[in-house]
């Protein structure tokens, strides 16, 4: 018998078992013919995260091999990063982290329900790489003390943090950064047939005091009176495609994602989705985190030198240094692509 199978556009992505039930004479028997994965497909018009070029398709779906942006942004640096989304039990690891996810939405049942909806499983995706819960895909060290695991810049690709995350029961991989959390993601999103990238966001604010202001005060021999530096050289996120239902949008666009966790309003929490073009237009109250991301590429930095513990005399003022270069590798090549339009107008530009 030859079976073929037609899930609909909406169909709830995951593994289904397929069943034979024959009654004859009587008596009943029941036969399991095998099981099969249904995924989002961006071949699809139908679909939510349809994707109408080709050459982006097997860019951002079915490349296996990245690029990771690093340094700054007058001085970039690459490595490269194996997603290896179609590699032998990653589908089966990416499913598993949706299923430990489920609790984030309220419980199993009502997360598989949702599971043709790209929005929500990206924030299951998003919460599960690297949030305080026990069950997170990886873990941020503390005081850059790496002997309990991996130095965070010693990963190269996405299969072997997510190996060791199923077969340790799913503990939390020590240790990730920014990059190797946002390139695990990218890994996720891709099997699961969400087309998605890694971008580097350079010159990033990760101070959540003044949400558009970065106040450093330095003394006379320039070390710097905070404790800790508020611009980060660069950060790593993720973007997926996909159609916002929720937003009423009829076709995909990017919506950034950001897993890394960051101190917020509500606390320290991962990020998006975010509609990219909202972050540009100023459409700051679209869910999810729009102001967040608003913020990490358009906040103005100002030193201050502190004279003695009343007097503060204001040194250097920039206002354009945070998302001053924002990048990602370009289809098809081995070059990266200059985003940082996508995310802001130029400064003094006229809209």
């Amino acid at each position: 018998i030859n079976i073929s199978v037609f899930p609909p556009s909406n169909a709830c992505i995951g593994r289904y078992i397929l069943n034979m039930q024959i009654t004859s004479c009587g008596h009943t028997y029941q036969r399991c013919l095998g099981d099969f994965y249904v995924l989002f497909n961006p071949w699809c018009a139908d679909d939510p995260v349809y994707m109408d070029n080709q050459a982006h398709r097997e860019e951002y779906v079915l490349n296996e091999h990245g690029i990771l942006y690093e340094g700054v942004h007058k001085h970039i640096t690459s490595r490269p990063w194996h997603f290896g989304q179609f590699e032998d039990g990653i589908l089966d690891i990416c499913l598993k982290i949706l299923d430990m996810g489920a609790s984030y939405h309220h419980g199993s049942d009502r997360d598989h329900c949702w599971r043709n909806d790209p929005v929500h499983v990206s924030m299951v995706v998003n919460h599960m790489i690297s949030s305080h819960i026990t069950s997170s895909v990886m873990k941020i060290p503390e005081n850059n003390d790496y002997l309990k695991g991996t130095k965070p810049f010693s990963w190269n690709g996405s299969v072997p943090i997510l190996q060791q995350w199923y077969n340790g029961r799913c503990r939390p991989v020590r240790y990730g950064y920014c990059g190797s959390l946002a390139s695990v993601m990218c890994t996720v999103m891709r099997c699961l047939g969400v087309p998605s990238r890694v971008v580097t966001n350079f010159c990033f604010p990760c101070s959540n005091e003044n949400p558009l202001g970065i106040n450093e005060i330095f003394d006379c021999t320039g070390k710097n009176l905070c404790g800790k530096d508020k611009l980060w050289r660069y950060h790593c996120w993720n973007e997926s495609w996909m159609a916002r239902r929720d937003l009423k949008q009829c076709c995909g666009d990017w919506q950034c994602l950001d897993p890394t966790p960051l101190e917020t309003g509500r606390g320290t929490a991962c990020s998006g989705p975010t509609w990219v073009r909202s972050i540009r237009e100023g459409e700051l109250d679209l869910d999810y985190d729009g102001h967040h991301i608003f913020s990490r590429v358009n906040s103005n930095y100002v030193g201050w030198l502190s004279q003695n513990s009343a007097k503060k005399t204001k040194f250097f003022c920039d206002p354009w240094p945070c998302g001053q270069h924002l990048i990602t590798k370009r289809a098809g090549s081995e070059q990266f692509e200059d985003i940082t339009g996508a995310y802001k107008y130029e400064l003094g530009m006229m809209k």
